[in-house]
């Protein structure tokens, strides 16, 4: 006889195990998705019921129920899959699946991701720019570092005075920021690197950052809550931390820099023989000639003081 579990309460059984788990802890920024999909879309439909009755049919339903919303297929995509992943958390003392399912995406109808609807926004250099003037002080010091480096906000929210070279213009990334707290290592074994700044960049920061402790801080020195940052990007043009990323990204490959340079400075490993060759990031003097090469790709206005604390 299957056991009746409510799909709310696993709902939030789910969150916190991602969250607890010693093995790859999920980031809060996919624990906000989640929660996000789970509370617009599908706990009003689905979560008084009992795990074992939620079949094929029952999300073939939720798919016509999202479909008439007027959803993206990549949107509902992810929302039943979200589904699906509380479904498979509900285990016994052994780790056995007590609702084991063979999903029929067929079946439900689940509707085939168009390309064209797969979106991923490179920041506008005129929305950088306009955050940056018109922004706080360390907020613009954050659009600045993602734009002119490529690392990711968790990266750079666990930045330290003691990861910055100011001498050398470099900045070793080896935590990140999740959960509200900073957590050693990065999302990957090549995520942990060290990132050369621009010249002009590098200068930018010393005068906008903070001497000592964390890089960006809240007013009683602790770590920035990303819900905050998230507002402020909202007010601005940029559409989404990950779009300076990938201009930054692009920035590098339109002025020609080496491939292995600009995978070693956005932290992704290579996945060709040759690759692991490719010994570029090991010599600095050449990392920060193409630093200087590949330039910014926006311009840094007249440099801001911290406020005062």
């Amino acid at each position: 006889m299957e056991p009746k579990m409510n799909f709310k309460t696993q709902s939030e059984n789910f969150l916190n195990a991602i969250q607890t788990r010693r093995r790859e802890p999920a980031t809060e920024s996919t624990v906000v998705s989640y929660r996000s999909a789970l509370n617009a879309h599908i706990l009003p439909t689905l979560g008084s019921m009992n795990l074992a009755k939620i079949e094929n049919g029952t999300l073939k339903a939720l798919v016509v129920e999202l479909s008439n919303k007027g959803l993206k297929a990549a949107t509902i995509t992810k929302i039943i899959a979200v589904v699906k992943l509380v479904i498979a958390s509900a285990v016994d003392q052994n780790g056995n699946q007590l609702f084991p399912r063979v999903w029929n995406n067929d079946f439900m109808d689940l509707p085939i991701i168009n390309q064209k609807d797969q979106t991923a926004p490179v920041a506008p250099v005129k929305a950088i720019q306009e955050a940056i003037s018109q922004a706080n002080p360390q907020d613009r010091a954050l659009y600045a570092l993602l734009a002119g480096t490529g690392l990711r906000i968790g990266e750079a929210l666990a930045l330290t005075s003691a990861d910055w070279d100011r001498d050398n213009m470099t900045l070793s990334v080896t935590k990140t920021v999740s959960q509200g707290a900073v957590r050693e290592g990065t999302k990957t074994e090549a995520g942990n690197r060290q990132v050369d700044l621009h010249p002009d960049l590098n200068k930018f920061l010393i005068a906008v950052l903070p001497a000592d402790g964390l890089l960006f801080q809240s007013e009683k020195s602790s770590v920035l809550r990303t819900k905050t940052l998230y507002r402020h990007l909202g007010e601005t043009k940029i559409p989404g931390f990950h779009s300076l990323r990938r201009f930054r990204i692009t920035q590098l490959r339109k002025t020609q820099v080496p491939e292995g340079l600009v995978q070693f400075w956005a932290g992704h490993a290579g996945e060709t023989i040759t690759d692991r060759y490719d010994k570029i990031s090991q010599d600095l003097p050449a990392r920060k000639l193409w630093a200087q090469k590949a330039g910014l790709g926006f311009r840094l206005e007249a440099s801001c003081t911290y406020p005062n604390r």
